[in-house]
């Protein structure tokens, strides 16, 4: 079954990862970026909300190997999401025209640089492909290289995309409803029932199924009932590209 996107595509920053934090980026309101927070990979989201500001100059910026303040994140986002390489076709999980944003940290390669270097990993879901950026703060530039078939870890956005294509599928999810069921009572209706981590997906010599997510961004997902063990979730991932739930074996 097929899970269609907003019919409208929007301008939007995702959720990101910095330094294995998670943080949500969902909106550009009014010169701010709204940050609601996040706990893990699960798609809950808290009911505050931040606002950082969007920041196009360069701030004032830490020591190189210093935690990235809220300022210097934005200003990263910004060369990484504005860099002419860049297809301008591009695309994120939910069709929005942006890049998803999945991971941001602080460079640890050059233990002698001097200069203030973030690497910033985005995901194209128009050519699938995965764009490795080298965002240098100092010298307001980026460099980078992007790669077809490279799955790094998803997103929480990812996830809770993943489970919504997932539940929207009412036979791939039968069974696992039947299963929350049995084990919580009442019916699997909501992300929030759970606790959802994922991991991308690749398949290998002995997987049956999945072989386009050799090229396709998959994800393959835990469900844990509070209080009561995880389902059973091994027999399917999700294809996030066409947005499509896959048997595997």
């Amino acid at each position: 079954m097929h899970f269609s996107p907003n019919s409208t595509k929007r301008k939007a920053l995702p959720y990101v990862v910095v330094g294995g934090g998670v943080v949500a980026a969902a909106a550009i309101v009014g010169g701010f970026l709204a940050i609601p927070a996040v706990s893990g990979s699960t798609g809950a989201v808290a009911s505050t909300t931040e606002e950082v500001a969007v920041v196009t100059e360069r701030p004032a910026l830490g020591a190189a190997r210093d935690p990235l303040s809220q300022d210097e994140l934005s200003y990263a986002l910004h060369l990484a999401t504005t860099d002419p390489a860049l297809p301008e076709n591009i695309t994120s999980v939910d069709g929005s025209e942006a890049p998803q944003v999945l991971s941001v940290d602080v460079t640890t390669r050059d233990v002698d640089a001097s200069d203030r270097f973030v690497d910033v990993v985005l995901y194209d879901y128009t050519s699938n492909r995965t764009f490795m950026q080298a965002v240098n703060l100092t010298a307001a530039t980026v460099s980078g290289s992007s790669r077809e078939g490279v799955q790094p870890p998803p997103s929480a956005d990812e996830v809770d995309y993943a489970f919504r294509v997932f539940l929207a599928d009412a036979t791939a999810s039968a069974g696992v409803r039947a299963e929350y069921t049995s084990v919580a009572g009442g019916e699997l209706s909501s992300i929030d029932q759970l606790g959802v981590s994922g991991g991308a997906f690749s398949p290998d010599a002995s997987t049956v199924g999945g072989d386009v997510c050799q090229v396709d961004r998959c994800v393959e997902m835990q469900f844990r009932v509070p209080g009561g063990g995880y389902l059973d979730t091994s027999s399917f991932v999700v294809d996030l590209s066409n947005r499509t739930v896959i048997g595997i074996q």
